[in-house]
């Protein structure tokens, strides 16, 4: 290795100067290599037995140093990934856009291969694959998976992440062979799962896989612990504003009804006031038959209570019985002809008789009731009376 010169070398000399050296190199975040060539080039300019005792109490206390200094670096940035991660699992409105956040971020997080979440569907541990990320073979979205087995059985019994350097081989799970089999074809090794906890119980697993052998470190473990409970509480907020959402638009869609409603009741209104204005004008009944005709595309006939027709065409429709005592709605008889019987209070004054050519609008069998009922007041004006005609 290439001797060097250093600048507290130069300026300190013999004696101390290693120690100095690696104070410099700490304070300026130097690679933990450059501290070792420190202490190689002591030993080679033939240091004294206490000077190299110092350098070398100076050398472990700056890798110590430095491993804290790299600790706190490495959870600075991991603190500020976890602050970008929970910017984005805030930004996710929707469950599964959120979820697919959760396994793209952890598996960047852990520099894993594969990372998959899986949601809950079966009080016995059944759960579904809902997002995944760096997945080849198996684990996609939509893949059912038993539970009971398996390491995610061992999370949801205890509550805690549980992790193994090689899943395949790992005595300590009960293991499912389909899910081996999954395993086996996506070519993980490494494995560790954590629980998705919200409101005091487990909703799903966090798994990240690693194709070769890998064992995860307890600061590993803690930061994908600080994810799943940052995507616990996101999946609650996205619960709600699925459910929020839903109901709004049950509302709308309610609302649309009603307004559609409304507005249908408002024209059968002014439909119905056109009708009895077509009872009192000069064609009276005459002019009731030929609209309804149009109105619902058909042919209309109006016969009295002895049978006699007094508007339309007798030779288009059958003779009909007399109708119950009673007012009733329209009914559809043999033939396809539509028979509305014509009241005035409790006295029976005759039929309309309508034959539709196309099948009746959903509003058709009212527009033949508000018919009746003006062709009652046209059969009384015809006739003249203003007494009430006794039934047959």
């Amino acid at each position: 290795m290439a001797k060097r010169t250093s600048a507290a070398a130069a300026r300190w000399g013999a004696g101390d100067s290693g120690a100095l050296e690696i104070l410099e190199l700490l304070a300026a975040q130097a690679p933990l290599q450059e501290i070792d060539e420190v202490l190689l080039r002591v030993h080679d300019r033939g240091a004294s037995a206490d000077e190299l005792a110092r350098i070398h109490r100076a050398g472990r206390l700056g890798r110590t140093v430095h491993g804290l200094l790299s600790g706190r670096r490495r959870r600075e940035l991991d603190l500020a990934a976890l602050i970008e991660t929970s910017r984005d699992l805030m930004g996710a409105c929707d469950v599964d856009g959120l979820l697919r956040v959760v396994a793209q971020r952890a598996r960047q997080l852990l520099d894993v291969d594969v990372a998959v979440v899986t949601l809950l569907t079966s009080k016995d541990g059944d759960s579904v694959v809902r997002a995944s990320a760096g997945v080849t073979n198996s684990f996609h979205t939509g893949i059912q998976m038993t539970g009971g087995r398996g390491i995610g059985a061992v999370v949801r019994a205890t509550g805690a992440p549980f992790w193994t350097s090689d899943y395949l081989t790992e005595p300590d799970i009960d293991h499912d062979p389909a899910l081996d089999a999954m395993a086996a074809r996506e070519g993980v090794r490494s494995v560790l799962a954590l629980p998705l906890h919200h409101e005091g119980g487990s909703v799903g697993v966090l798994y990240l896989g690693q194709r070769e052998v890998r064992p995860f470190e307890p600061a590993e473990v803690a930061l994908m612990g600080s994810l799943t409970d940052l995507a616990a509480v996101a999946i609650d907020k996205a619960q709600w504003v699925e459910l929020y959402n839903a109901e709004v638009a049950k509302l709308e869609e309610h609302s649309a009804l009603a307004m559609e409603t409304i507005e249908t009741e408002r024209r059968l209104e002014a439909l119905r006031d056109h009708i009895l204005g077509l009872a009192l004008s000069a064609r009276g009944l005459a002019a009731l038959a030929d609209e309804v005709g149009i109105l619902l595309d058909g042919e209309a006939m109006v016969r009295d209570h002895v049978g006699t027709v007094v508007a339309g065409r007798s030779t288009a429709f059958p003779t009909v019985p007399r109708p119950a005592p009673s007012p009733r709605p329209p009914v559809l008889l043999d033939g396809g002809v539509w028979q509305a019987s014509i009241w005035a209070g409790t006295t029976w004054l005759g039929h309309l008789l309508f034959r539709p050519r196309t099948p009746l609008p959903p509003e058709g069998e009212r527009i033949l009731a508000y018919t009746a009922q003006a062709s009652a007041l046209g059969l009384r004006m015809r006739a003249g009376e203003a007494r009430v005609i006794a039934p047959y």
